[in-house]
């Protein structure tokens, strides 16, 4: 498995008969190392599952991270497939200062007034950074050991700008995920941090107020490589009890591997 997703370069997902009572179950893998759940990968993976039959309803996906329930029902084009997360849990801050210097840019870039550079995990923690504007995140030209090392320094499995200044039609905001050691630099669609972003809006924009809220994200423009991925959130008694991303993919090429 490994093998094949270095020969790939890119998340790759591997379908397997179920083991604990669910309906499928998944591997993932980046050329480096395997990973506990891919957001993106999944909703690739069940829609190659159900083989483009709509309205299949309830799956549960088995993952080494747990068991994550997915839906998938009419979309416009291709099924709709519903991933649904963890509740957000919130870790370390991280200055600034240091992430700016980590990305290249001025301190100034990074706009914290609408809330911190901080860990936020619903399956695997990303550290969420805003900045100022889509033309920043664009530019953005990392050093990448010194990424890793902030990576390891806050506990976090990959690094994720985001700007709510967007150009980017029908997106609220815009990100890029600058992942740990996974044998690539940078993801096109990132379904665990869209969804971690997710948890942050629903802390600090809706200071969690009730109510079930969408967010719509913008990811790899910068890479050429576009992506939409929507995110849902869902707050009671203020606090945020539901997390899921949504989206839909196709088949795009298909190849036989002998083994």
């Amino acid at each position: 498995m490994l093998g094949l997703a270095r020969r790939f370069g890119l998340d790759t997902v591997f379908i397997l008969p179920a083991q604990r009572g669910g309906s499928i179950r998944m591997r993932y893998f980046v050329p480096d190392h395997e990973m506990g759940v891919s957001g993106h990968a999944t909703i690739a993976g069940v829609s190659v599952a159900v083989g483009g039959r709509s309205s299949v309803g309830r799956i549960l996906v088995e993952t080494i991270t747990g068991d994550f329930d997915v839906t998938v029902i009419d979309g416009e084009h291709d099924p709709l497939v519903t991933l649904e997360q963890l509740p957000p849990t919130f870790g370390k801050l991280a200055d600034p200062t240091d992430v700016a210097r980590v990305l290249n840019i001025e301190p100034s870039d990074v706009v914290t007034d609408r809330g911190p550079v901080q860990s936020v995990s619903v399956s695997r923690p990303k550290l969420i950074v805003p900045l100022k504007d889509w033309r920043i995140l664009n530019s953005l030209k990392p050093d990448y050991d010194a990424l890793w090392c902030l990576c390891e320094s806050t506990g976090v499995t990959g690094i994720y700008p985001f700007t709510r200044q967007t150009n980017k039609l029908h997106a609220d905001v815009e990100a890029r995920q600058f992942p740990l050691r996974a044998g690539f630099l940078e993801d096109a669609a990132t379904g665990v941090a869209a969804g971690a972003l997710g948890g942050y809006f629903a802390k600090y924009d809706t200071d969690c107020a009730p109510g079930q809220y969408y967010v719509q994200v913008a990811q790899g423009y910068a890479m050429g490589a576009p992506s939409s991925i929507q995110v849902i959130v869902e707050n009671r008694d203020g606090t945020t009890i539901r997390t899921a991303v949504q989206g839909s993919a196709r088949v795009v090429t298909e190849e036989e591997i002998a083994i």
